[in-house]
């Protein structure tokens, strides 16, 4: 017993310190909670969507980059044939017809290097409109009258060229038709290569783009060059027949690119301007000349007409005509608006001559 004891009395008593030590808890490993994961039907349905959404952001994106592409595309056309046809406009009035003025009716004071000289000039710019390969599509139908406009002033300028070593009335007679052909190129430009473009930029919805278009100029000053022409062949000049149909209508109206119907309204946004693109047809018999076109607003502060006049109009034939230089209205103001086409001599159906409709200014 008393060995026993004294084996126990050996044993080293443990620190306070070395108790207080160890705390619960102290020197087990944690325990950690079990992480959910997603079902996998909902994984599927989150990866369908996120792909879903990555491709419709690269797909309007790339679609956007294409529209923008080929905005600036037909802008380059146009610019570019308002380069050309500003240019052919240029050598007319400023080389050819003080050639002509100088010479006073006599070949012999003709500068002959100096007409073929200008006769070059306007084969380069005819060649140039013809080799373009990047017409858009939409300008298939403009461009073969920008191309044919310049190929008339081409081959009337040699003509001159080649008559300056003739006599006296060989040299009229070849002035003569020189200037009707000039004239008959200013027409097919200001009458039908500017009407179908306007109408290609409609289709477009680039309106806007418009203000790039060529601002139709005469080739030459034509009375200053004293040559007496025949009447032009326009439907002007000759007597209406009674005898035939005629008959012109509205087809459609468009307020800053938006179709106006009839009785219908048209609500403009700050940045629009109330510019009206008119379809005119000619559904008469016989060619029509002179045509009137009339848009009036009547605003809160006063009542406003601008017109426009289509100088020939062939039978069945039908044209864009723009009315433009209309001050807005107050903001949110509704104004009555009447667009009338005609009428034209012995016209006797007048009921789709006038439209009639709203337009209202907005923010």
């Amino acid at each position: 017993m008393a060995e026993r004891r004294s084996r126990r009395s050996s044993t080293k008593p443990r620190s306070p310190s070395a108790a207080r030590s160890r705390r619960p808890g102290e020197g087990r490993r944690p325990v950690r909670g079990r992480v959910r994961a997603l079902p996998t039907w909902l994984t599927a349905i989150l990866f369908v969507v996120m792909v879903f959404v990555s491709f419709s952001f690269i797909f309007f994106v790339a679609r956007g980059c294409v529209a923008s592409q080929e905005a600036t595309e037909i802008r380059k056309y146009i610019t570019g044939s308002d380069s050309i046809l500003s240019d052919s406009a240029a050598l007319g009035a400023t080389r050819l017809q003080p050639l002509l003025e100088q010479a006073g009716g006599d070949p012999a004071n003709l500068d002959a290097e100096a007409l073929q000289a200008v006769a070059d000039e306007q084969r380069v710019l005819y060649r140039q409109a013809m080799m373009n390969e990047d017409v858009p599509p939409e300008f298939a139908d403009a461009h073969p009258y920008m191309v044919s406009a310049l190929g008339i002033r081409v081959t009337a300028t040699e003509r001159l060229a080649g008559a300056a070593g003739e006599g006296p009335e060989r040299y009229r007679q070849a002035l003569t038709a020189a200037v009707e052909d000039f004239i008959v190129s200013d027409r097919i430009i200001e009458e039908h290569y500017l009407p179908a473009s306007r109408e290609a930029l409609r289709r477009l919805e680039q309106e806007s783009d418009q203000s790039y278009l060529y601002e139709p100029a005469a080739f030459m000053d034509y009375a200053a060059l004293g040559v007496e022409l025949e009447a032009p062949a326009s439907a002007s000049s000759a007597p209406a027949s009674p005898d035939a149909v005629h008959g012109v209508e509205i087809t459609e109206v468009l307020v800053a690119g938006q179709p106006l119907y009839p009785g219908g309204n048209v609500v403009l946004s700050g940045g629009d301007e109330p510019v009206f693109t008119v379809g005119v047809r000619n559904g008469g018999e016989v060619p029509e000349g002179d045509v009137p076109v009339e848009v009036v607003i009547n605003t809160a502060m006063e009542r406003q007409s601008q017109t426009a006049t289509i100088r020939r109009l062939e039978a069945q034939e039908t044209t864009l005509v723009e009315v433009s230089g209309f001050r807005p209205g107050q903001i949110n103001e509704t104004a009555e608006v009447t667009v009338e086409v005609g009428p034209v001599e012995y016209e006797e159906f007048l009921e789709n001559n006038t439209l009639t409709g709203t337009v209202t200014f907005g923010i």
